[in-house]
């Protein structure tokens, strides 16, 4: 598939920090563009549709000391949602498993290049917040919209907004999934510290040129930003 280089560079302090198409975290010297480290996600890249990161995200806990007091964050191609070292782009070991946290988890059935995650991740009081990108136009029952918000230090889930029912705020019980072809935000998201709100653009249910299938939470959260 062919490459795409969409990504906005985040700065903090002397460093950059970027991703590649294929989702390879990249720290760069702000003064001179020298690569101080590279961390590869290794993506298979016969498994994605448009190979695209638009960006990264940092977070410094609050009192942290040690490896991955600061960190970077990425969602990958592949439904991954990874955290390294900011000094040194090793994985974090007390994110997920090795660093590495799977975002198919009550997804149920995920065709590859069908779900995943292009924009950087958004933070906001110590959450991790990300929607998805789903095939547009190809069939109906495509996977879910859910927006969903990891800690950003274990990568535990920390809640879950399924518009299709959002008196469950956790993961689906075993055998069930996220409400599926629900609409789904795959720009990038906006956030506000002090509120500890996230603002959450969305598009529309799929498949999104035919409206006749909608359901009534399609119709009320289809193109709209949501808090």
């Amino acid at each position: 598939p062919g490459s795409r280089f969409e990504v906005t560079p985040l700065k903090v302090g002397q460093t950059l920090y970027l991703c590649s198409s294929l989702n390879d975290i990249v720290a760069l010297d702000a003064e001179t563009g020298k690569q101080l480290w590279r961390y590869q996600a290794h993506v298979d890249p016969m498994k994605v549709t448009t190979p695209t990161c638009r960006g990264v995200a940092y977070y410094k806990a609050p009192n942290a000391t040690g490896i991955c007091a600061a960190r970077i964050l990425t969602n990958t191609l592949d439904a991954r949602l990874i955290a390294v070292d900011a000094a040194t782009g090793q994985p974090c070991p007390d994110f997920g498993v090795n660093g590495e946290v799977s975002l198919l988890v009550g997804m149920g059935d995920v065709r590859p290049g069908y779900y995943y995650v292009s924009s950087a991740p958004t933070v906001v009081q110590g959450k991790v917040v990300m929607g998805g990108w789903v095939a547009d136009n190809q069939s109906t029952g495509e996977p879910s919209g859910v927006i969903r918000a990891y800690d950003a230090v274990t990568g535990k889930l920390a809640w879950a907004w399924d518009m299709g029912a959002p008196d469950r705020t956790g993961e689906p019980a075993p055998g069930e999934q996220y409400t599926r072809g629900t609409p789904n935000s795959w720009g990038p998201m906006s956030s506000d510290e002090a509120l500890g709100l996230v603002y959450v653009p969305l598009g529309n249910p799929t498949p999104d040129y035919f409206g006749a299938w909608r359901r009534p939470f399609d119709d009320k959260y289809g193109s709209s930003v949501v808090a």
